[in-house]
């Protein structure tokens, strides 16, 4: 489905682009819903609702870079710092497991023997007659 609708688009765009004032009029209707989303997230961002002000503003900048080679390039870098920051985040997390996890098999042994040793000096001693 996805697939159809991308060449359905791309044809449609071809047959805008033909047309040197209907490319004009598309780029000009892109560029201002892109503008007015931009706008409007940059508004919402400081709500106290974290998601909506954020995400309208970068689905702004993705309609804008539909056209617009200044709105891709800062898509794509976005996009790879977020690749970048989610990898490093995955290396963060991972090596934090392995500490953990080494730091709680360490104290659950400390813990077995101080157990042990404390037990044995507190259990009474048997008698030999």
């Amino acid at each position: 489905m996805r697939l159809r609708l991308k060449i359905w688009h791309r044809k449609q765009r071809f047959v805008i682009r033909q047309r040197p004032v209907l490319n004009q009029i598309y780029r000009l209707v892109v560029g201002v819903v892109g503008t007015v989303m931009m706008l409007a997230g940059l508004v919402m961002i400081p709500l106290p609702i974290p998601g909506p002000g954020w995400v309208t503003l970068f689905l702004g900048l993705a309609v804008l870079s539909t056209e617009f080679a200044w709105a891709h390039r800062a898509t794509s870098f976005i996009r790879r710092q977020l690749h970048r920051a989610g990898a490093l985040s995955n290396a963060v997390v991972e090596r934090t497991r392995t500490v953990v996890g080494t730091n709680l098999a360490y104290h659950r042994r400390t813990m077995l023997t101080h157990a042990r040793t404390a037990y044995t000096r507190i259990s009474p001693r048997p008698v030999h007659a």
